[in-house]
């Protein structure tokens, strides 16, 4: 019985080929699974710059209302200072505050955040609004979101 196959031989011949089919289906899924989290890894990238850049298009609107309020109010001596029209503005400047704050208190603590809130949060004393100093740390914080928007 030279030319027969025995049980044995054919039971090698398939547990070798599952083996092997068991190897290539283990590369493959080692394949997919690190293009996988490559994806994932470029996608959470993008969203966390989508987000510095959501926050970065809100601060800068903070600084161009304070700049707008001080074109208005350049004192605290400033014709119309405490008129209702500057009560309306200076509501309106707050409330673009607010809004920059909400954004970015969902930020983890940071150097950045940490100086958009100290520049922003001296508003509770309205002579702050006309301080140049004030709107140059508005800038400077705006100018630190910036640059993580574009990292």
């Amino acid at each position: 019985m030279r030319g027969a196959v025995s049980y044995e031989s054919v039971s090698l011949a398939i547990a070798i080929a599952s083996l092997l089919a068991s190897a290539a289906a283990t590369l493959i899924a080692r394949s997919s699974l690190s293009q996988a989290k490559q994806v994932a890894d470029r996608d959470q990238k993008d969203w966390k710059q989508r987000k510095w850049f959501d926050l970065y298009f809100k601060a800068d609107e903070a600084y161009d209302a304070l700049d707008r309020f001080q074109v208005l109010y350049p004192s605290t001596s400033s014709p119309g200072w405490n008129t209702p029209e500057w009560e309306r503005e200076s509501h309106d400047l707050m409330r673009v505050m607010r809004t920059v704050h909400r954004v970015a208190v969902v930020f983890p603590q940071n150097p950045v955040i940490q100086a958009l809130f100290d520049a922003t949060a001296a508003f509770k004393n309205m002579e702050e609004a006309t301080s140049k100093d004030r709107l140059s740390k508005v800038g400077d914080a705006v100018e630190g979101i910036r640059q993580k928007s574009i990292a």
